[in-house]
């Protein structure tokens, strides 16, 4: 029987983002994360290049894509789907290396799969990657971005119930798809993943991107203890 990958402090299991039953074969977790993450980016792709589709019909598509996979796979494997969520919950030790290591590359791998998909579905083909530089503003929005949608994740996890973490997630990812520059992009694997979008993305400014994606995110982490300490009575 494999053994549980969540190491033995205190788990959340009312809460979101955290599987109901870590005993669960991590393949099937595993699975669960990549065709959470691949559901995802065909919603992200997909609302960008529908036609002239407004911010706000963009952001309810991809919020919305979010809170249904989170509620229907997160039982099976937490939900993370993003991971910036899957490595915060290693550096707290609550998830072993081996576990952390399968789901992001699933999230990974399921960003770019879900990429080409949505690319066949509108019968585009995969831009061709450049070197441009990113602006210092599209970077900072990252890092701005993704630092509100991990306080929020991880707040959450702590101070709301299983169902309604997720749409606290995905009210706050919806406002910020509109309100940021580069469209709240808040996840490494989705970035990964926009290098096979019709458009292309730059390999520098994705890079750049999953820098401050990660300092938003650990950020993020520090803010969350402070205000939720996870031994608090």
């Amino acid at each position: 029987m494999e053994v549980s990958h969540l190491r033995a402090i205190p788990q959340p299991t009312t809460r979101c983002f955290v599987e109901d039953d870590a005993t669960v074969p991590l393949i099937r977790r595993s699975v669960a994360e990549g065709i959470g993450t691949m559901l995802l980016m065909v919603a992200v792709v997909g609302a960008g290049i529908g036609g002239n589709i407004p911010p706000l019909s963009s952001a309810i598509a991809v919020s919305g894509a979010l809170i249904g996979l989170i509620l229907v796979l997160g039982s099976v494997s937490g939900g993370h789907f993003n991971p910036i969520i899957t490595v915060a919950q290693w550096q707290a030790g609550q998830r072993d290396t081996r576990c952390t290591a399968w789901y992001v590359t699933a999230q990974v791998c399921g960003g770019i799969v879900g990429s080409l998909l949505a690319d066949m579905m509108f019968a585009v083909t995969p831009g061709r990657p450049s070197l441009d530089l990113p602006n210092v503003s599209s970077v900072w929005s990252e890092g701005l971005a993704t630092f509100g949608l991990m306080v929020v994740v991880f707040c959450g996890s702590r101070s709301t119930g299983k169902l309604t973490g997720p749409f606290a997630v995905g009210l706050w990812l919806m406002g910020a798809i509109i309100a940021t520059p580069t469209g709240s992009i808040a996840n490494p694997a989705v970035a990964v993943g926009l290098l096979m979008s019709p458009s292309g993305a730059s390999l520098l400014a994705i890079a750049a991107f999953v820098i401050a994606q990660f300092v938003g995110g650990a950020l993020a982490t520090l803010c969350a203890d402070f205000l939720y300490p996870i031994g608090r009575s």
